[in-house]
């Protein structure tokens, strides 16, 4: 690639968005992370529990500003770049939650399970693992990131570049498919 003598710093934010989406300028999208990368980072710092969370989080932001260059429309990077923090630090509040929520469910009082339930537990996940490997494969990497790892629907749009409302259709088609095949199970844990 031929060495342009462009000065990015002088640019303003619509032309630098505008050389980084429509021509794909490396130097463009640096040039947004050096301004802003600093300011996003502070805010993510004051909102989580460390400053390594902070840095991955802003990670992601940016690597999805790449990914998604195509798809977005962006006027005001400034803005855009903030809505995206607040949604990622909301999702990671969620998964969280969730994971704490696993967590207190793992410590519950051992003696209060029977070994018929865990043999229960370990047949109903036998179960589950083998109805989904009955979907097809974009089905079932959809649920896994939506019910495993917790992932928003935006985000597994974004990850598996589909539109949301092909999410929602793949986790219920899987959802509709796992109610039929474990029927059976609902009564015994009712």
């Amino acid at each position: 690639m031929k060495e342009d003598s462009s000065n990015y710093s002088l640019y303003d934010e619509e032309d630098l968005v505008t050389a980084f989406q429509v021509s794909e300028d490396m130097r463009a999208f640096e040039e947004i992370y050096k301004r802003f990368w600093f300011k996003l980072y502070s805010a993510a710092v004051k909102r989580t529990t460390s400053r390594q969370e902070a840095e991955e989080l802003i990670q992601t932001i940016f690597e999805r500003l790449w990914t998604n260059r195509r798809k977005v429309v962006i006027h005001n990077i400034g803005a855009y770049l903030a809505v995206s923090l607040r949604n990622i630090l909301h999702d990671s509040q969620r998964r969280k939650i969730t994971a704490e929520k696993y967590m207190e469910t793992l410590d519950a009082d051992p003696l209060v399970n029977t070994t018929e339930e865990e043999v229960n537990r370990g047949l109903l996940l036998k179960d589950i693992e083998k109805t989904l490997q009955e979907l097809p494969e974009k089905t079932q990497a959809v649920f896994r990131l939506s019910r495993f790892e917790n992932k928003s629907v935006r985000e597994i749009a974004g990850n598996l570049d589909l539109t949301e409302k092909a999410v929602e259709y793949h986790i219920t088609k899987a959802i509709k498919l796992l109610r039929q095949r474990l029927r059976g199970y609902m009564s015994s844990f009712l």
